[in-house]
């Protein structure tokens, strides 16, 4: 990392083999915050909701959701059980369904 100047009151800093930019800045958010918002969502709490209530932006609220979710998938597909082949045994109930539509009124 180089030092390239400073961006509102920050100091900037450039990588040597890519070179993007970034600054030594806290995240504004805490994972704890986020954690939180993932709990809030897994309880069919709004996006937008969330936001209003954590003070972040729906977007933002969004990516963690997504992220949360990509990250949760490669344990997902470990949990899963395999296919075996063979087929599951299913019992279905003696209900039979007849439906018509009704003569029209005259």
């Amino acid at each position: 990392m180089i030092k390239r100047g400073r961006k509102a009151g920050r100091q900037r800093y450039q990588c040597r083999a890519c070179g993007r930019y970034s600054t030594d800045s806290q995240p504004k958010f805490s994972a704890q915050t986020k954690a939180m918002a993932i709990e809030m969502y897994m309880n069919s709490m709004g996006i937008r909701a969330i936001g209003r209530v954590l003070g972040a932006s729906p977007a933002a609220v969004l990516n963690w959701i997504r992220k949360e979710h990509a990250a949760m998938q490669p344990k997902l597909a470990q949990a899963l059980p395999t296919d075996t082949g063979t087929a599951d045994v299913i019992e279905m109930d003696e209900i039979y369904t007849y439906v018509q539509k009704k003569p029209a009124a005259r």
